[in-house]
């Protein structure tokens, strides 16, 4: 009987947003392809135009303007491609436009990071049968395995502005930072086939990306929302810049959490309130415009069995594995179902047990260095918290106990009438806000779960890391003091905005139903 709900719950969403669809006629439905081909016109011709920017890592300051002006015709894409109908066609041209970014990425070499080096590095040395958390990069143990492109001769090293004896790894007197299930990833792609040196990684990072986008095509109407919300991702510079040209290894986590996430989203069921809406349709434009009304009403009688709860929480550990900040997400998936944290907490564990008997704790790698380079040890990273005043320890009080409020909310809250999707969105949301990381590619999470959860407003927040990326590296054209900080407060004022708005509206509705 679940199983039947489940798929008629499935159908009726698709077949409502394609009716919503051709309702509009086939003329409308030409214009919208042509205005897409359009915007991916725009996509491609800002992607190139970010790949030729001169100059060293991460480029001048016109980088940082052509991606704002990347996100803004992607999301624009959204508008366009958010009302064409469920179907082939709009699979076919998502798919496109992805393929088309990532086989132009491949073109250039890392734009905004060269962490990709240390990927290579680290699954070299898997490959000697070395495990990659006992030495340092340039320790003397591993000098055999250096070569001339992660180690360049001075001529090399010379055109890379950098002194004789240079490496392309960052950070070389540190043992490596990334956990196993990435160390793992590192290694197959060390034996796997594929082009030379930079183009290899960035090569299996396109394969990830174009299977997330698979991913969310298939999975967007068991969420409520049309697949063109995928395009939010695929033809935008998380996509193209983060995952495309510098090939971060986040890719493979998020693509995790969004299996683990539709795991869990299977198990609702239609309705109980007497609506005839399936549960967790949104509007056809997607973009976090949805009806707070209709999100209230909706409650759903099922939870995950036992089995579907081990293996979504084996994937969100999984995706811990990866980069350690998904585990953000386990108090709101692990809702109806605590089994989930279990079950992520024996994958991770089992990771790391290999590695801890050889090299102890050792494991840790780099972690704590990151921490107090990054300013988080001292506190002078939560940027949005230095505005109000707060320094040092009390800073650092201050950032935990918000953040850990966040996740006992979301605990506390009925996981009949808020979503996974959006508990998740909520506590990955708030840690962006509160810790300010300056990584761009940290936020491909925040950007896919603005998707999943049909709020787009986030994407805001999901920018705020270049913003502030950039200003570290290069002078802009306001003031360090207004804009490092200044992508995250634009973005929190974006979310605040539009929640009032949402709530305003149902107030509005609310009000006008009980007057008839």
């Amino acid at each position: 009987m679940v199983a039947s709900s489940r798929v008629t719950r499935r159908d009726t969403t698709r077949d409502e947003l394609s009716a919503r669809a051709h309702a509009r006629g086939p003329r409308s439905s030409r214009l919208r392809l042509s205005g897409a081909g359009v915007l991916l016109a725009g996509v491609l011709g800002l992607e190139v135009a970010v790949m030729t920017r001169p100059g060293p890592l991460p480029g001048g300051p016109a980088v940082l303007y052509l991606v704002l002006g990347w996100w803004a015709v992607a999301l624009a894409a959204v508008a366009v491609l958010a009302r064409m109908a469920p179907g082939r066609a709009l699979t076919v041209l998502l798919l496109v436009g992805a393929v088309a970014v990532h086989a132009l990425a491949l073109t250039s070499g890392p734009r905004m990071s060269d962490d990709l080096y240390r990927y290579a590095w680290d699954g070299k040395v898997s490959s000697a049968g070395i495990d990659p958390y006992r030495h340092a990069t340039d320790s003397r143990e591993l000098a055999p395995l250096r070569d001339r492109w992660l180690w360049p001769d001075p001529a090399g090293c010379a055109d890379l502005g950098r002194r004789p004896g240079c490496t392309r790894i960052n950070y070389p007197t540190a043992h490596t930072i990334y956990p196993p299930v990435a160390q793992a990833y590192f290694a197959a792609v060390h034996y796997l086939p594929g082009p030379p040196r930079e183009n290899k990684i960035q090569m299996y990072a396109a394969v990830l990306s174009l299977l997330l986008t698979l991913l969310l095509i298939r999975v967007l109407p068991l969420f409520g929302h049309p697949p063109g919300l995928a395009a939010v991702y695929a033809w935008g510079p998380a996509a193209g810049l983060d995952v495309g040209m510098d090939a971060h290894v986040d890719v493979l986590a998020v693509l995790a959490v969004v299996a683990g996430l539709a795991l869990l989203a299977r198990a609702r069921a239609g309705p109980i309130d007497g609506g005839g809406a399936p549960a967790g349709t949104g509007p056809p434009a997607g973009g976090g415009a949805g009806d707070r009304e209709r999100d209230d009403a909706r409650t759903f009688r099922s939870r995950p069995s036992r089995r579907v709860a081990v293996a979504a929480g084996a994937l969100l550990g999984a995706a811990v594995a990866v980069k350690l900040y998904p585990a953000l997400l386990l108090p709101a998936a692990a809702r109806r179902r605590p089994v989930v944290i279990g079950a992520a907490a024996a994958v991770v564990g089992l990771s790391y047990l290999p590695h801890v008997a050889v090299v102890g704790t050792d494991v840790l790698g780099f972690l704590p260095q990151y921490l107090s380079v990054e300013g988080y040890a001292e506190g002078h990273r939560f940027l949005l918290l230095g505005l109000v005043g707060l320094t040092g320890t009390a800073t650092k009080t201050a950032a935990a106990l918000m953040i850990a409020a966040t996740a006992l909310a979301v605990w506390r809250t009925d996981p009949t009438r808020i979503p996974v999707e959006r508990a998740a969105l909520w506590l990955v949301g708030t840690a962006f806000l509160v810790a300010t990381p300056a990584q761009p590619w940290y936020a491909v999470l925040l950007a896919v779960l603005a998707v999943l959860a049909g709020r787009l407003e986030w994407i805001a927040v999901a920018i705020g890391p270049y913003v502030l990326y950039m200003a570290l590296f290069r002078n802009l054209v306001i003031s360090d003091t207004y804009a490092r900080p200044g992508g995250y407060v634009l973005g929190a004022a974006a979310v605040a905005l539009t929640a009032g708005v949402r709530w305003a509206r149902g107030r509005w509705r609310t009000s006008a139903r009980a007057g008839t």
